[in-house]
């Protein structure tokens, strides 16, 4: 027997590879690029992929620790890192629904097999990984053996760098970012019948979009939440159109179905379109190239 018959794969491992979950080839993708130039220290798997239940909709969950010395640097160029390898469809999205668990999160959606595919990224500082996997249910994919102890102020420094990011409040365009990748979100919910979910992602797109008309119109606005509104937003007339608009939404079923959760990306992107056109515009290919994904997923159901 040849060494070239030993290497080929046998038909069961074809057909284990065939049915193989799709966010297993982005997982090693993944590995591959955070793995080089050794600011990565730890890689950790969460969620469905963890437990062994991912299905076809489930999003790839993974931890990140990075030497603290070096997290600024990685937070600053995630985005880059994540266009230049995956393609990613938009900019990642300062994830604000996952708990304080001593780091950053960020979403992104990747394009894979014709539909897009939600990365959750987590950032964490290494000296604070031993304490979030005390927390957090997770699996250890890969370690650096050459990960340090941390110096007193590189520690410092991370730190600094996480208090900073949770502090700075979100652009426009992040805010559009955010509206975009809620919505797909809810959708995913919606189509699993997971109904208390998709209640609190519909109140989280009511809540962006009251976020990006007062960013716009009020931006050093000394209120926050629902608080104010009609008095701050509602000074001029594109603030009124856009509240209400808004108020015609709040009007809506409390518990959406798919022609709801469109409606209500297609009043995000109307107000923003209003109150701040220039961050539509810097988005649009982009804004275009998610809905053209959206109008092939709802023409596939």
């Amino acid at each position: 027997m040849t060494a070239t018959t030993l290497a080929q794969p046998s038909p069961l491992d074809q057909i284990a590879a065939a049915n193989r979950p799709v966010q297993l080839t982005v997982l090693d993708s993944l590995i591959t690029a955070l793995t080089q130039g050794g600011a990565v220290t730890h890689l950790l798997v969460r969620g469905s992929l963890a437990t062994g239940t991912a299905d076809r909709l489930s999003d790839v969950d993974l931890v990140i620790g990075v030497r603290d010395g070096r997290l600024a640097e990685l937070m600053a160029h995630l985005d880059d890192l994540m266009a230049v390898q995956f393609g990613v469809l938009l900019p990642g999205w300062r994830d604000t629904i996952v708990g304080p668990l001593g780091g950053a999160g960020y979403v992104y959606l990747v394009p894979h097999a014709d539909r897009l595919l939600q990365l959750d990224l987590y950032l964490c500082p290494a000296s604070g990984i031993e304490r979030l996997r005390g927390r957090v249910d997770a699996r250890v994919l890969w370690q650096n053996p050459d990960a340090a102890i941390t110096a007193p102020a590189d520690r410092d420094a991370s730190a600094e760098t996480l208090a900073r990011f949770a502090d700075t409040p979100a652009s426009c365009g992040q805010l559009l970012v955010q509206a975009l990748v809620l919505h797909a979100m809810l959708r995913k919910r919606i189509h699993r019948g997971q109904a208390f979910i998709a209640y609190e992602l519909l109140h989280l797109m009511h809540t962006t979009i009251r976020d990006l008309a007062r960013t716009a119109l009020v931006p050093h606005s000394r209120h926050h939440g629902w608080y104010h509104l009609p008095d701050e937003v509602g000074r001029t007339d594109t603030g009124r159109n856009a509240l209400a608009q808004l108020t015609a939404a709040l009007s809506d079923a409390p518990l959406p179905n798919a022609d709801q959760a469109d409606r209500v990306l297609n009043l995000a992107l109307d107000v923003a379109g209003q109150v701040a056109p220039q961050a539509v515009a810097e988005l649009a290919d982009r804004i275009a190239a998610y809905r053209l994904y959206q109008q092939r997923e709802n023409e596939a159901a």
